[in-house]
């Protein structure tokens, strides 16, 4: 199978806005060395993952250096943890690799601080499917090139409802009947078993939430909070009745679980990523089970507030000296048949119209796809990228919410120390 429109070579130089990006620096677009087969130019390429991901991803990246002898490719990968600690500790110094893999949550740490060269006119996008490229931009302009996308869903085991009688919510339904599911579920799946777990501790969850409302949860120039503390404490108070009554399950046990979740045969639903489900479904299939999706709740039945999120992106260093051969890496690995074969649904549903073509879908994609399908008319435009503090403010939320799980707070002052803390964090960022 060909690609549908042949991506085009562009010189880094060819538009303004990349040219102011790069300032002085020497040795870039035009200028730059083409690379042969006997004098290549080499170019870094980090990432995240696992070994599995390692291995899809080099037996790409071997293929784009046959195709093009006159670029070698530098790899290496770690897991999340070390991998972002390595990114941020090289930031000061500007020791970034010439592409590399980006955290959604991570993209304006790194864009609003010139570490990412803009990418309109540099890398092509007119093979990216509809919608995909909403959450790469940053101040209007493109930063990151999606790999993969996903959305929100309630992932839920179908042979479980079907075997106790429970009827599979449709699109439009209430948090409050949510609950009441999850609770009839815990009652007819009997000791050690759930409907599902306490959703207040998700601060994604809660932007859903609020975004449903009309509502958001970063002001629009991401600076500052965008909710009360009064929408905070609803929040955090929704799950009280449903863990005291045991249809969810209290903190401890979930800590202590060594395989939580649907995955691990002891929830009837999940409210994850929509992707989660290639990653649960051996699990659950060679136990006999079987899995779907359904829409999540909503606080407004005509507004779901689902959009598409990228599952990972790529981006090119402002200081790489071979920005040209770094957006060719990463078109080929997104747009090459071949290379989006190989890459398969490791980083989820591919981003470009060649890549979902190109791809072997397995059943739990198919169900993926089908459900995004499903909810299309649903979808509106993506929140603002996240501040650059987005990650200690998310494990601020996670920490101050688990003192309202055991009791050490009230969600009334819990929400007033997060805010606390949240502004301290706002403030470290100027």
């Amino acid at each position: 199978m060909s690609i549908h429109n042949p991506l085009r070579r562009r010189s880094l130089l060819a538009g303004a806005t990349a040219a102011a990006a790069l300032g002085a620096t020497a040795a870039c677009g035009d200028d730059a060395p083409a690379g042969t087969a006997e004098d290549p130019v080499e170019i870094g390429f980090e990432w995240w993952g696992d070994d599995a991901r390692a291995e899809v991803t080099r037996q790409a990246v071997e293929l784009f250096m046959q195709k093009n002898e006159g670029i070698k490719v530098r790899t290496n990968f770690a897991d999340y943890p070390a991998y972002w600690e390595s990114l941020t500790g090289r930031m000061a110094s500007r020791d970034l690799p010439d592409v590399f893999q980006m955290d959604y949550p991570r993209l304006r740490q790194f864009g609003a601080t010139g570490m990412l060269l803009p990418l309109d006119g540099v890398v092509a996008t007119d093979d990216f499917r509809d919608g995909v490229l909403d959450t790469a931009k940053l101040d209007g302009k493109l930063v990151a090139v999606p790999v993969g996308s996903n959305m929100f869903g309630v992932i839920y085991r179908p042979d479980w409802f079907a075997e106790h009688g429970i009827a599979v919510p449709e699109a439009g339904y209430s948090w409050e009947d949510y609950g009441r599911l999850i609770a009839q579920a815990t009652t007819a799946l009997g000791e050690d078993k759930w409907g599902g777990s306490d959703w207040a501790g998700s601060y994604l969850l809660m932007e859903l939430w609020l975004r449903q409302q009309g509502a958001a949860f970063y002001a629009d120039d991401a600076a500052s909070l965008a909710f009360t503390q009064e929408q905070l404490v609803t929040w955090w108070s929704s799950t009280t009745e449903l863990v005291a009554s045991g249809a969810m399950p209290p903190p401890d046990v979930v800590a202590e679980a060594t395989a939580p979740g649907v995955a691990g045969g002891v929830m009837a639903t999940e409210l994850r990523w929509d992707t989660a489900m290639s990653g649960y479904w051996a699990a659950v299939s060679d136990g006999g089970g079987t899995l779907a999706l359904a829409p999540p709740p909503s606080a407004d039945p005509d507004n779901l507030a689902l959009h598409l999120r990228p599952s990972v992106q790529f981006v090119i260093a402002a200081n790489s000296e071979f920005p040209e051969q770094s957006a060719k890496l990463i078109e080929f690995l997104l747009s090459d048949p071949e290379a989006a074969a190989i890459l398969g649904t490791n980083r989820g549903i591919p981003s470009t119209k060649t890549g979902l073509d190109s791809v072997e879908i397995d059943e739990a994609s198919q169900i993926v796809l089908d459900y995004e399908a499903s909810v299309e008319q649903y979808l509106i435009e993506a929140p603002v990228v996240p501040p650059a503090a987005a990650g200690a403010i998310e494990a601020k939320f996670t920490e101050i919410y688990g003192q309202v799980q055991y009791a050490q707070m009230t969600p009334a002052e819990a929400a007033d120390l997060f805010f606390t803390e949240a502004e301290t964090l706002f403030q470290s960022e100027q």
